[in-house]
């Protein structure tokens, strides 16, 4: 990881952002708890994430970006998608999809979340009244 950093920390921001770009990165051997269903999230370092934008600190959603979907498939890291196109809710086509839609894939009994078929709106709400409830965050 720290010889990884090195040779990322050398190239410019502009490099490191350019769309077309083969993304690089390593995997920290850690992983991190997702709080919403106890899942363990593997954390890799990569290039195309930038300490000026936001905390510097993501959660990659390989099914709903196509810059993570493109790293994922890289590094063979598993695709969960958790949005389904309200224009086409067939399950066919498994393709990048960032927009607005209805939600799959997010039930927890361990953790009392279910906004499985709620739009993403409303889905956005309950995870935050859920985060605030249980002290796994605040709305800001």
């Amino acid at each position: 990881v720290e010889e990884y950093k090195d040779f990322a920390s050398r190239k410019s921001d502009l490099e490191r952002t350019e769309l077309q770009k083969d993304k690089t990165g390593v995997f920290t051997g850690c992983y991190a708890k997702n709080p919403a269903n106890g899942d363990a999230i593997p954390i890799w370092v990569a290039d195309y994430v930038l300490a000026s934008y936001g905390t510097g600190a993501i959660m990659a959603v390989p099914a709903h970006d196509t810059r993570d979907n493109e790293f994922a498939l890289k590094y063979n890291i598993p695709v969960k998608w958790v949005v389904k196109n309200e224009a086409n809710l067939s399950d066919d086509a498994k393709q990048v999809y960032p927009g607005l839609g209805i939600i799959e894939n997010s039930s927890s009994s361990e953790t009392g979340l279910d906004i499985n078929q709620l739009s993403s709106k409303e889905a956005g709400l309950k995870v935050i009244e859920w985060a605030e409830r249980t002290g796994n965050g605040k709305k800001k």
